[in-house]
């Protein structure tokens, strides 16, 4: 009777014991599955708070481009400063620092390293990189020559051209996480025009057409057919040069 008495508590003491290590192991797990859920959740956080800083600094950078509409050269109203994202965005679509080439990307996309807009505390966003790329614009079959009719020499004065369409990226990297933000750009610049009939230089002024410049003799309208038109497009003969949004895109969350 003893003996199965002690056979009896033997066995209890094992299952206490088993059920003991079943509760502990599974205790364990859950603690690890919440520890694994509490890591993923902030991994997504810092994720979500990059992307946040890339979005809200390339914002930044979309106003300053939306703030001038003619480079610094030019002075007067609507002229950006020397040293503004506007005048380095400027420089780089006219080919001042070179051209930008698809097949070789590591070598002709442009890093702006003074991305620090106006009134931008830098400190919020921590490690911030701005690049960009740009390519011709196949959309507009731009004639920076040709002919036209008597009276529409205005609509080729004021017409923006849209020569280039170019990205800005921005990525902020947080904490090891990385985010991009990318805004696709286009540039409409009008440039200074040559106008020419019969061989000979004409000025167009105050709706007339004048022979030698634009204080010489009046052209009679009558003994004019067409008109020889040709874009003066280097960088020194733009008039006035602005962007607009092709689109805004989302972004992308990069991890080491």
């Amino acid at each position: 009777m003893r003996q199965k008495l002690r056979t009896k508590k033997g066995s209890s003491l094992v299952i206490v014991v088993c059920v003991s290590a079943f509760l502990m192991a599974f205790a364990l797990a859950m603690l690890y599955s919440s520890g694994l859920l509490l890591a993923r959740a902030n991994r997504r956080l810092e994720q979500e708070r990059s992307y946040r800083l890339a979005q809200s600094f390339a914002q930044s950078l979309d106003a300053e481009l939306k703030k001038y509409n003619k480079p610094s050269t030019l002075g007067g109203a609507g002229s950006a400063p020397a040293d503004s994202f506007y005048e380095y965005v400027y420089k780089f679509l006219e080919g001042t620092y070179g051209e930008y080439d698809p097949d070789h990307p590591d070598e002709t996309i442009f890093h702006y390293t003074a991305a620090s807009p106006a009134g931008t505390d830098m400190e919020k966003y921590g490690a911030i990189r701005v690049v960009m790329y740009k390519e011709v614009n196949q959309e507009q079959d731009v004639d920076m020559s040709g002919e036209i009719g008597p009276n529409e020499a205005d609509a080729i004065i004021n017409e923006g051209i849209i020569r280039y369409i170019f990205t800005v990226e921005v990525t902020a990297d947080l904490n090891g996480v990385s985010s991009s933000y990318h805004t696709e750009y286009r540039q409409k610049a009008s440039y200074k025009v040559n106008f020419m009939h019969n061989g000979s230089p004409v000025f167009w002024k105050d709706g007339k057409w004048h022979n030698g410049s634009q204080d010489g003799p009046e052209i009679s309208p009558d003994t004019i057919d067409k008109i020889q038109y040709e874009y003066l497009s280097d960088s020194n003969s733009i008039t006035a040069c602005t962007f607009e949004n092709a689109y805004k895109e989302g972004g992308a969350h990069e991890e080491p």
